[in-house]
């Protein structure tokens, strides 16, 4: 067999035939380097197409990711101010089962805690699985202390509605529209003397004028001048409740007269032993100061 293949090409201008002789194992060498070339590249090419997707899948992944990193956090903000909600309404429905007449709530019982193995699927969980565990948990809890609140609420409206006197006799509003909390009952500094002196009430400071009400119905059984408390109304509200509103600028009612609830009986001053316009507040249970703010409900919650 001839080692050499031989190839006829025929040059331009009509020059004549030309012959070209090739060893046949450089042919074959070059077929195969050009086959090997063509592979080579063909593997390549779909390798990088399978890097570019594998890529494009990561990054799809990394956003979709990202999204719910930005949810999860919006969850986690959203469930913070629930907690916040129900610590108020924990704080409000005591403040309720106490003008009832109902023990309050007690802390361990509003955590409404579950018992009961760890579930395996958590015990394995890492990273947001962890967080998203956590918020589920939260979710469960709060569920459960709405079913306790729900039942709390009850509990007091059937009491308030056995017994309506209870509720007419209580001071439950503020016993006066806008001014601000100015001094809280218990120990303050006196601002006469400098020393730590015992408040028995609550100071709202507002101007002179500002309308003065009743907190519940009553009879007034003070109405006049007295003391360091300038203008000064007392009223008996029964079942052992007594108010008393001092360094008023004018008295609206008289000793003895029947008043109702948000029924004006003076205006805000600056009488008596005071440093200023305001309003002096005391809330008496049984001959005992109590702190006022804890017989205030807000306004839309209490009604008649």
């Amino acid at each position: 067999m001839d080692k050499y293949f031989t190839f006829l090409y025929v040059k331009s201008g009509n020059s004549g035939v030309k012959t070209l002789r090739i060893h046949r194992y450089i042919v074959y060498a070059a077929a195969t380097l050009i086959v090997g070339l063509i592979v080579t590249a063909v593997s390549l090419v779909a390798r990088y197409s399978g890097k570019a997707e594998t890529l494009r899948k990561v990054t799809a992944l990394e956003r979709e990711n990202s999204n719910l990193i930005a949810k999860i956090e919006g969850f986690q903000k959203e469930i913070g101010e629930l907690k916040s909600r129900m610590a108020l309404n924990y704080e409000l429905q005591n403040q309720v089962r106490l003008l009832a007449g109902i023990d309050p709530i007690s802390r361990e019982v509003w955590e409404v805690g579950v018992g009961g193995p760890e579930p395996l699927d958590r015990m394995e969980l890492h990273g947001n699985d962890i967080i998203l565990a956590n918020l589920d948990k939260s979710l469960e809890q709060m569920v459960r202390q709405s079913e306790l609140e729900l039942k709390s609420y009850k509990e007091v409206m059937a009491m308030l509605e056995k017994d309506k006197k209870i509720r007419d006799c209580t001071p439950t509003i503020r016993p006066l529209r806008g001014g601000f909390l100015s001094s809280r009952f218990g120990r303050r500094m006196d601002p006469f003397t400098g020393r730590l002196a015992r408040h028995l009430g609550v100071d709202f400071c507002a101007r002179t004028g500002t309308p003065v009400m009743a907190t519940a119905n009553g009879i007034v059984t003070m109405a006049k001048r007295n003391g360091s408390f300038g203008l000064f109304i007392e009223i008996n509200h029964g079942n052992g409740f007594k108010t008393r509103y001092g360094h008023l600028s004018k008295i609206l009612v008289r000793r003895g007269q029947r008043v109702k609830r948000r029924e004006i009986i003076g205006l805000v001053g600056n009488t008596g032993r005071s440093t200023g316009s305001h309003l002096h507040y005391e809330v008496i249970y049984r001959r005992v100061h109590r702190n006022p703010l804890n017989y205030i409900i807000p306004a839309g919650v209490y009604y008649d």
